[in-house]
């Protein structure tokens, strides 16, 4: 005999399991049967007899049934949440908006809605996940009843109201791979990650810790996921139950980010924890060389914080013989030099980006770089002369990379000819504009790489390892600093580590003044910015427009540009005086800029070719609307 409960549960719990293919695929996308393919593996993985039809997708009409004959001793019921599910016939516009609304007067809170179509029938399917608005939880029998009535009035189909399906921590420990699902919990739900893994920014390795585990010791760390608020709205639709046993909330213990330095006010914040924050353009062009406090700040993790009495720098790995030294060693053994040089993060301008379609990353104004004078030791030296690394043994070893492991679990490579050339001035740097290197920016030692990518000047280093094979995590192999298609929407059947990792980026230029919306009654408008490319590629010309790229004005280069061509590692600023032609005058322009570097590469005009999946090298054309009043 079936009990009508443990029936209800095991439909909740196979539809929730089921609610990412229900809410992200439809029949032209997913393989007929797919879905309701996975629906019989779950009962078939729950030991129970069932008879669920897999030949095709669901026309959600009122004679098509879901039928599961099963017993599940294990199942308990919920209370956390409940889902309410619409099978609509024929679907039409504002029937959401009804629904919503005939479940709000039922007095219960609506914490999620998925939907899914089916074009050629017309039909849908509206899953709402639900709480009643006094106690907070799940619906007892009778506010199930009260709701389902309520929508069956609507008259457009079946309605089902249930609770949600309940899991332990013992279950959801039993989901750590694909072939059986990968779930996670957090707070107190419960969620199929399956088909997120691939495209987590982090990377899999990353995520994958946490399989079958509760996410929220590893978000304590990682508090962007919460802080930015887009990654918990992405957990909440993969949300497939309550979890009947959640952590406590207290004995956490000391935030890990309580030992974070102080910031300046001024920087543009993206994220406190980790500390994500931008150089404002009012304090851009101040100085050539950016002030110590008011540089770009860009972290995975909390700051460390480092005796540098206590500091020891392993160096070692394929063709070396390992050398500990200390930052006396560093200091005194070696000669000092330094190098001016600008790092970019490669998400600066993302928000650009960001407007043509929602990428995955920080919102990046075009602050995420500045400029410093950097003190050290050239790595070439520190490998060569005292690692032994000779070029000698990188021929015979197969040494291809060079990798840089901080103390605060970062880790990033450059290529081993990069780390070894005469011209490449990348250094382990401990000062930083003719001071000791401050913590924030990786004291006490931490690498410059010049020209090449933000991330892989790796902060706060503690080993050094020469390599034949390019530095593992997420920063390297996974999908956070690799550029693909704007085609390409997801990481399906894409092998992500044989992507390109970035190093050198592309040229560009912005304009700092005037500001956006701003007003001007001149008829020549003085024009402001900065240029700058990666390879240590001179800047050679900038050009300005005010007429949508009709004509252009050659502007001054300023400051940075003596730099030789080849080395050049810091920004040029440059100056332009753009008359305004009298047919826009008295009306709004558009100012332009593109610089040229010294292979002759250019900025492209539009930022469309440029999307992708992670918002990387935005570098088209940079625009800056300003209002001309004319007084005549």
């Amino acid at each position: 005999m079936i009990r009508p409960r443990g029936l209800r549960t095991l439909r909740a719990r196979a539809l929730a399991t089921c609610a990412p293919s229900l809410r992200a695929t439809g029949p032209g996308q997913e393989a007929p049967g797919d879905c309701w393919s996975r629906l019989a593996a779950l009962a078939g993985g729950l030991a129970v007899a069932s008879q669920i039809r897999t030949d095709s997708w669901p026309k959600f009409v009122s004679h098509q049934h879901l039928h599961c004959e099963a017993v599940d001793e294990s199942i308990k019921s919920a209370g956390g949440s409940s889902i309410v599910t619409l099978e609509v016939q024929k679907d039409r516009p504002g029937l959401l908006n009804e629904a919503t609304d005939k479940l709000r007067s039922c007095q219960v809170n609506i914490k999620d809605a998925r939907i899914s179509t089916d074009e050629a029938s017309q039909s849908a399917k509206h899953i709402y996940i639900v709480q009643c608005k006094v106690t907070g939880k799940g619906l007892t029998e009778e506010r199930l009843e009260e709701v389902s009535k309520a929508l069956r009035e609507l008259g457009v189909g079946l309605c089902k109201a249930e609770p949600w399906p309940v899991y332990t921590s013992e279950e959801v420990a039993q989901h750590k791979t694909k072939e059986n699902g990968i779930w996670v919990s957090y707070k107190d739900g419960v969620y199929d990650i399956t088909d997120f893994v691939a495209n987590h920014p982090g990377g899999q390795d990353k995520i994958l810790l946490a399989a079958g585990k509760a996410i929220d010791p590893f978000w304590r760390i990682y508090q962007q996921h919460t802080g930015r608020g887009n990654a918990v709205e992405a957990l909440a639709k993969m949300r497939i139950g309550d979890l009947a046993d959640p952590p406590a909330v207290s004995g956490q213990g000391e935030d890990p980010y309580d030992a974070d330095p102080d910031r300046h006010p001024g920087l543009i914040f993206h994220n406190n924890k980790p500390c994500n924050a931008e150089l404002p353009s009012e304090l851009m062009m101040d100085s050539w060389l950016t002030p110590n406090p008011v540089w770009f700040i860009r972290h995975h993790h909390p700051v460390p914080v480092i005796d540098p009495d206590k500091y020891r720098l392993i160096v070692d790995g394929v063709g070396t013989k390992s050398v500990t030294l200390t930052l006396d060693d560093l200091k005194s053994r070696f000669v000092k030099h330094e190098v001016t040089a600008t790092l970019q993060c490669g998400g600066n301008r993302r928000s650009e980006l960001d407007k043509i379609q929602k990428t995955g990353g920080i919102p990046w104004g075009f602050g995420a770089m500045s400029t410093a004078r950097w003190g050290g030791v050239y790595l070439r030296e520190v490998l060569q002369h005292c690692a032994g690394l000779s070029l000698e043994g990188v021929e015979a070893f197969g040494v291809k990379h060079i990798v840089f492991k901080g103390v605060d679990d970062m880790e990033a490579s450059i290529p081993v000819d990069k780390a070894l050339s005469p011209y490449g001035d990348v250094l382990v740097a401990y000062e930083m504009n003719g001071e000791p290197l401050p913590n924030e920016h990786g004291a006490p030692v931490r690498l410059v790489v010049p020209g090449v990518v933000g991330v892989r000047n790796v902060k706060w280093v503690g080993r050094i390892i020469a390599s034949t094979e390019e530095a593992e995590g997420p920063w390297q192999r996974g999908l956070a600093y690799k550029g693909f298609s704007p085609m390409v929407k997801d990481l399906k059947n894409i092998d992500v580590e044989k992507i390109h990792s970035m190093q050198e980026l592309p040229v560009q230029s912005a304009i700092v003044s005037p500001k956006p919306g701003s007003k001007t009654e001149l008829d020549d408008i003085e024009v402001k910015g900065f240029a700058w490319s990666g390879g240590g590629r001179g800047i050679i010309r900038v050009d300005v427009s005010c007429d949508n790229g009709e004509t252009w004005i050659t502007a001054d280069l300023v400051e940075g540009k003596d730099q030789s061509p080849t080395r050049a590692w810091a920004w040029t600023f440059w100056e332009a005086s753009v008359p305004v032609p009298d047919h826009l005058k008295g009306k709004e322009v558009t100012l332009l800029c593109r610089a040229v570097d010294s292979a002759y590469s250019t900025q492209p005009e539009r930022p469309e070719p440029l999307w992708n999946l992670r918002g990387l090298n935005c570098n088209c054309w940079h625009q800056v609307k300003v209002q001309h009043v004319d007084d005549e």
